[in-house]
């Protein structure tokens, strides 16, 4: 599996995302890309914050990101849920 890093998302705020979940695919952007302190991590630490649709609210699990023709697993967990949108974190520590 792909070891995703900071440089994959450093600017990359406002990206839209297709995400493959158990009610068919949903779009989430990514909102927020921040770099943390460094843990020793070789790819980078970082926090990404991820909007979705108000509903299906998707419990926290791996799903598998699509951009283009790129992909990746990441595990993402709800932390909100707002009129315009349910937030989700993903922490890369």
């Amino acid at each position: 599996m792909q070891q995703l890093s900071w440089s994959d998302f450093a600017g990359a705020e406002g990206t839209a995302y297709q995400v493959d979940t158990d009610v068919g695919p949903l779009a989430l952007t990514l909102e927020t890309a921040v770099e943390l302190a460094q843990s020793g991590r070789a790819a980078g630490s970082f926090r990404l914050e991820f909007r979705g649709p108000v509903d299906p609210v998707l419990p926290q699990a791996i799903y598998r990101f699509q951009r283009e023709a790129e992909s990746a697993e990441i595990f993402i967990v709800p932390v909100g849920r707002e009129a315009n949108g349910t937030l989700y974190e993903a922490i890369f520590y």
